[in-house]
């Protein structure tokens, strides 16, 4: 057992390069090794593993973390534990990080040669020739990229269920584009009527009132007066992101776009962030249907839970004004200030079909 310790150990300084680790994942590991939990206890379970611990900690590879708690077995442990390292004075061969020195800045490695181990070593390798090649390769997405390079489509993601560092690039001063990639966005769910030439878009907040005007797209009735040849979904705040798809369909600085969403500080925020992205393209509110909804909303919605931002009400009352609708605007600001809502639902496709009233 206590060799599987040592293993687990050096396994994990290599593959997290962190040094606390949890009693669980040392135990976890060594569950694996014996192929589950029945080989585990064949091979002396928990008070092997108790028998294996103290070795290493006699022997100065670990160190309880003594603000921890008890694990209530018995013999106890503690929950959580530090790897003991000895002074490193780095483990790369310093000719062969002179001859990948024309494409990478090793600077921060001879500052800190604990980062010199033989995972980072691949990884070093793998961007080297990568760089060597750059100019002959495509753009990649991210995941693409990372599972070249890293062996992991996910590994530099910034928020991972499990904690490794991946902070690579940061200490080889490294960015997406010196590695040719992109972090796309997920594409937008869309419909598009039958006519190749696309002038007006309406972008829907939620996925009932898309299909709504769908429907009422797909019957040629107009909606409050405007007839789009593409409606988008959304999906709340997932468009400032998605947005940028636009240009496969069509190019975006011919259209008029026109947003619809709820009326509550979420809503607001999304438009704002959207048009503020986009702000070369000619966004607005579909102020009609705004005006639909406070007539309708007669039933105000408790908003509960969502971040205010006075600039979000602001961007939007601006809007307003600019259209000489300021009564508009006042019942937009009584709502946000009773901290009251008016879901865009209400808008649905039987109150389409009643009209412009």
């Amino acid at each position: 057992m206590y060799n599987n310790v040592t293993k687990f150990i050096k396994n994990y300084i290599e593959k997290n390069k962190r040094k606390r680790f949890e009693l669980d994942e040392l135990e976890d590991y060594i569950i694996h090794i014996y192929g589950g939990k029945s080989g585990y206890e064949k091979n002396g379970g928990y008070l092997e593993l108790y028998a294996g611990i103290l070795k290493a900690v006699d022997e100065g590879k670990i160190r309880a973390i003594k603000s921890s708690n008890y694990n209530g077995m018995n013999p106890p442990l503690k929950t959580k534990w530090e790897i003991i390292q000895k002074e490193s004075f780095g483990q790369w061969d310093k000719n062969e990080m002179l001859k990948m020195s024309d494409l990478l800045d090793f600077r921060y490695y001879e500052r800190h040669p604990e980062y010199e181990n033989s995972v980072e070593w691949e990884y070093m390798r793998n961007i080297y020739s990568f760089l060597k090649e750059r100019d002959n390769r495509e753009w990649a997405s991210l995941e693409e990229r990372s599972l070249e390079l890293f062996y992991d489509e996910k590994f530099l993601y910034s928020k991972r269920k499990d904690k490794i560092d991946n902070k690579i690039l940061t200490r080889l001063s490294l960015d997406y584009e010196d590695l040719k990639m992109k972090k796309y966005g997920e594409m937008f769910i869309y419909w598009k009527r039958g006519i190749d030439k696309i002038k007006k878009v309406i972008i829907l907040e939620n996925h009932s009132t898309f299909f709504s005007y769908k429907r009422a797209c797909e019957m040629g009735i107009d909606i409050f007066g405007d007839l789009p040849e593409l409606l988008i979904f959304g999906q709340g705040k997932k468009i400032i992101n998605s947005f940028s798809f636009i240009e496969e369909l069509v190019s975006p600085l011919e259209l008029e776009i026109l947003y619809f969403g709820d009326i509550d500080p979420e809503g607001f925020m999304i438009y704002r962030s959207f048009k503020e992205r986009y702000k070369d393209l000619n966004i607005n509110l579909q102020i009609k249907a705004y005006m639909q909804l406070l007539k309708i909303g007669s039933r105000k919605y408790p908003c509960v839970g969502q971040r205010k931002n006075i600039r979000d009400l602001n961007f939007v009352l601006d809007e307003f004004h600019a259209r000489f609708l300021d009564e508009y605007g006042e019942m937009l600001k009584n709502l946000w200030n009773e901290d009251r809502r008016i879901p865009q639902e209400l808008i649905n496709y039987e109150y389409i079909l009643k009209g412009d009233r």
